[in-house]
């Protein structure tokens, strides 16, 4: 029953998104256990709590292109747009212009790169006048 309920939830993701879930359907028939390990994780990263819309998206996208997946990019782009973060400032992201971002995006952008980078200069980060709760969301 649960492994019912996974496939129709993952076919459901994959025509929402028009994203290939085809490695989660093999993982779930291939180790069942193995899958419903792995899938807690599907839900802790979509969970922002203190984190802005436009900074945990801008965070994701930036992780996505770090990583040369354009599926996983454009994934993460549609479910930006869905959430309600701006056309312009997703496009500031993918461009890599700090200049068109918004304080928030750009705080997200510049420590998300940084992190893909292995950055050890995090100085700027953790500041007394970080924005809207970021010090909490970067003590998460």
């Amino acid at each position: 029953m649960r492994s019912w309920i996974a496939r129709r939830t993952l076919r459901a993701f994959a025509k929402r998104y028009g994203y290939d879930v085809s490695y989660l359907l093999m993982m779930l028939n291939e180790s069942p256990a193995g899958f419903f390990k792995f899938a807690p994780l599907l839900k802790a990263a979509a969970h922002r709590e203190a984190v802005p819309i436009d900074a945990s998206f801008a965070a994701k996208i930036v992780g996505a292109l770090s990583e040369d997946c354009g599926p996983c990019t454009q994934l993460v782009v549609d479910m930006a747009l869905e959430a309600g973060m701006a056309k312009d400032q997703i496009e500031a992201v993918l461009r890599r212009d700090p200049r068109a971002m918004s304080d928030t995006t750009r705080l997200a952008f510049k420590f998300a790169d940084a992190v893909a980078r292995r950055s050890t200069d995090d100085e700027e980060f953790v500041t007394p006048s970080a924005p809207n709760g970021a010090r909490k969301a970067l003590s998460i």
